[in-house]
């Protein structure tokens, strides 16, 4: 029984081999960096939603073809089908796990981060093996599809990334390490330690909140700091709305009277839920 609903989707009557075809022209393999929040529709949301037989014989025969471009497009479309129903499961994953072999890195990233969502417990060797890839998509793709996962293999395996030399794999293994998983261990720990030093306040942020949550003694002083800098990151007030330390009301304050109207208003807001868990009106 089908469990998912969305409005917009149940009223759209676009063939799927049409939003497909769609898809495919405008994608290029070129590297797709997107937010961590997960995307209702990135082109195939309306595949994936229906996520029925005529969908996955879509994945399948895309995920056959010559054209390695058509390969990773298949990827897409069997990584998320049915959403949270995961419809045609094993028959997906089966085809997941033999194109993280695949000659083409467009399309073992593609893969790659499909198990985001096909989350299978058999990926993570080969997962795990793509880590020292010179392709900074496939590392990214590794990066997302090993999220979430505490596996010690797997949490290695992020630990080791979030050190990497490119920004948006470090952002995303900081990001996994420190809220994606509940999993609390000195090397998890010593690795956003490490992050917070990073030149990048995404990602300072990122391990913040991380080790913010695990109550870990180091946060307190490193806000402190991140606070006296030029471009504060609103994932530092969320580290100290966790904290609630009332410590941190002064520097909190202060920042409230240096806002005007252009400021964000989610960065408004969190900095007012930072000032109240911390003991401010």
């Amino acid at each position: 029984m089908k469990r998912r609903f969305n409005r917009r989707f149940e009223k759209d009557r676009t063939p799927s081999g049409t939003v497909v075809a769609h898809f495919r022209a405008a994608f290029t393999g070129g590297r797709e960096v997107r937010d961590k929040e997960v995307e209702e529709d990135d082109g195939l949301g309306l595949v994936h939603y229906r996520g029925g037989k005529e969908e996955f014989r879509l994945g399948s025969e895309y995920s056959n073809s010559n054209d390695p471009l058509d390969r990773a497009v298949g990827a897409k479309i069997l990584a998320e089908l049915g959403w949270g129903d995961e419809t045609y499961l094993e028959d997906s994953v089966g085809i997941l796990l033999r194109l993280l072999g695949d000659p083409e890195s467009v399309v073992v990233a593609a893969a790659a981060a499909a198990f985001a969502h096909r989350s299978d417990d058999r990926a993570i060797p080969d997962l795990v093996r793509l880590v020292p890839s010179p392709d900074p998509a496939v590392r990214y793709g590794v990066t997302v599809g090993l999220a979430g996962n505490d596996d010690s293999d797997a949490v290695a395996a992020l630990i080791a990334l979030s050190r990497d030399e490119d920004r948006d794999v470090r952002d995303y293994a900081v990001f996994a390490l420190g809220s994606h998983t509940d999993l609390d261990t000195p090397e998890l720990r010593e690795a956003l330690h490490v992050a917070m030093g990073d030149s990048d306040p995404e990602i300072r942020g990122e391990a913040l909140v991380g080790l913010a949550e695990r109550k870990d003694e180091r946060v307190k002083p490193a806000l402190i700091e991140e606070w006296k800098t030029d471009e504060i990151s609103i994932l530092s007030l969320e580290a100290a709305e966790v904290l609630a330390d009332p410590d941190f009301l002064p520097y909190l304050e202060e920042m409230g009277e240096f806002l005007d109207e252009e400021t964000d208003e989610y960065f408004q807001e969190q900095l007012a839920a930072a000032i109240t868990a911390c003991g401010g009106e």
